[in-house]
C-alpha cells in the first residue's frame, strides 16, 4: 500500500478502534460519527456528512490559520465550504502523531493534516509570506508538493450525539517536501480505501449502518 494511504488508514482505522473500545454510549457514538465524517470527507461523499442524524441543522465552523480565522455559519456556508474542496486531492493522515480524546462533550484531537498540490497552485493559492511558511521555496512549477499541517481541534456535540461544529487551530510551521511520486495516491485510490469506514461498509457494531 502506498505510504499516504496507509497512513490515511492508519488515521481512521485509529478513530473506528476507539469507538469500538469505547464502553459509555454516548462517547462511542460520538467517535462512530467522527470516523464516518472523516471517511464521507475524504472519499469526496461529503454531502452524507449533512444527514441530520450526523449534524445539527445550523453547524458552526470556525478554521484559524495564524491569526487568520475562516468562519461558516451554518448548513449553506459549510456546505460551500465543502464544495470549494471536490478538487482537492486532500487528505488527514496519523503520522504516529495522533492523539485522540473524547468526553460527554465532544472530542479533541491533535493531527497532521496532508494536502498534495501541484508547484504551481501553491504559488496561486498560498500566501508563502505567512508565519505557518517558514523559508518555504517551491522551486519547481510542475512538481507535485505535500503540504504537512499540524492542527489542534475540538468538535462539541450534542447529548443526541450529532455535531454542532468544528474548531480547528494550526499549532505548528507548514512543512512543505516533495513526495514520491510512487507514494501519491490518486483520489479514486483514496475513495476505494476509504469507503470501508462508511456505515454499510463496517465490520463492526457501528449505530449508523442502517442509515
Amino acid at each position: 500500500m502506498k505510504l499516504y494511504l496507509e497512513q490515511l488508514d492508519n488515521h481512521l482505522g485509529n478513530i473506528k478502534r476507539a469507538a469500538e473500545a469505547e464502553t459509555d454510549p454516548h462517547r462511542s457514538k460520538i467517535l462512530w460519527n467522527y470516523v464516518h465524517h472523516g471517511a464521507f470527507e475524504t472519499g469526496k461523499d461529503w454531502e452524507r456528512i449533512f444527514d441530520p442524524e450526523m449534524i445539527i441543522d445550523n453547524p458552526q465552523y470556525q478554521i484559524r490559520d495564524g491569526n487568520e480565522v475562516l468562519r461558516l455559519d451554518g448548513t449553506e456556508d459549510v456546505k460551500g465550504f465543502y464544495k470549494g474542496l471536490i478538487d482537492e486531492n486532500l487528505l488527514f493522515i496519523d503520522e504516529g502523531n495522533h492523539e485522540l480524546f473524547v468526553n460527554d462533550n465532544g472530542l479533541a484531537e491533535f493531527a497532521t493534516e496532508i494536502e498534495i498540490k501541484t508547484g504551481q497552485r501553491i504559488l496561486d493559492e498560498e500566501d508563502l509570506d505567512a508565519w505557518y511558511y517558514q523559508d518555504v521555496e517551491i522551486d519547481n512549477p510542475d512538481a507535485t508538493y505535500v503540504l504537512k499541517n499540524r492542527h489542534a481541534i475540538f468538535w462539541p456535540y450534542t447529548e443526541d450525539e450529532r455535531l454542532i461544529g468544528e474548531n480547528i487551530f494550526q499549532i505548528a510551521p507548514t512543512e512543505i517536501v516533495k513526495p514520491d511520486p510512487e507514494e501519491v495516491p490518486t483520489i479514486a485510490e483514496v475513495k476505494d480505501l476509504v469507503e470501508k469506514y462508511y456505515p454499510e461498509n463496517i465490520d463492526g457494531d457501528t449505530p449508523y449502518a442502517a442509515d
